[in-house]
């Protein structure tokens, strides 16, 4: 039993690792497009990019979660378990971590718009090369708290079939009657995971860019 119950919960946190690697992605990725459509010069692009973040970040996840599931295929579009987990977690974490992008590119220095002006930079090259580099360091801390919570949001995915680690853990239980312990390794199992590996990969990131970076451009 107790083999069994530790492999159930190895094939719950590789599943958990997996959504969270893909969902990062695709939150990442977004975020920062999107946030950067939020101080875009086109109204069009700004009303698109509004309109994104207050309806992923303003509605439930789960709830979201089950759209994509459940209804899509009403209207003939089917998606596998694992693409709405991914994709729709990562949607909706995007949401925030657009306004952050959006907060951290406004938060440059008002001088490093005007020196790009002066340069006679497009802005395209002005967000590439000038303001969109400093964002990104200012943005770390909070893009890694995000990276936790959607960590944490994994756990919804067991309501679209995929068995997660606090799926596992709850199969353990059943399995043993020990809920006590399998609950307790499932409430300190996400800071471990957060603490093992996101923490330390948001710091390294923090020291890597810093490299060079002359800090009073920010201040």
């Amino acid at each position: 039993m107790l083999r069994f119950s530790a492999t159930v919960l190895a094939q719950g946190v590789l599943v958990t690792l997996i959504v969270t690697l893909g969902a990062s992605l695709v939150a990442t990725i977004l975020g920062l497009i999107v946030g950067v459509l939020r101080v875009s010069p086109l109204r069009l692009l700004r009303w698109f990019s509004i309109a994104y973040v207050e309806f992923f970040r303003g509605t439930s996840l789960l709830v979201q979660l089950y759209w994509w599931f459940f209804v899509l295929p009403i209207f003939g579009a089917t998606l596998s378990p694992w693409t709405v987990a991914i994709l729709g977690i990562g949607i909706h974490i995007s949401g925030y971590l657009a306004e952050v992008v959006r907060g951290a590119i406004q938060g440059v220095n008002h001088g490093q718009y005007e020196a790009s002006i002066a340069l006679n930079f497009q802005w395209f090259t002005m967000m590439r090369r000038v303001l969109l580099p400093q964002a990104i360091r200012a943005m770390l801390p909070t893009w890694g708290n995000m990276l936790i919570e959607l960590l944490k949001g994994s756990s919804l995915v067991f309501f679209i079939t995929i068995p997660e680690f606090t799926t596992a853990s709850k199969l353990a239980a059943d399995a043993t009657g020990d809920y006590l312990l399998f609950f307790a390794v499932a409430l300190f199992g996400y800071y471990v995971i957060a603490r093992a590996l996101i923490t330390p990969f948001v710091r390294w990131l923090e020291r890597t860019l810093s490299d060079g970076f002359v800090r009073d451009a920010m201040e």
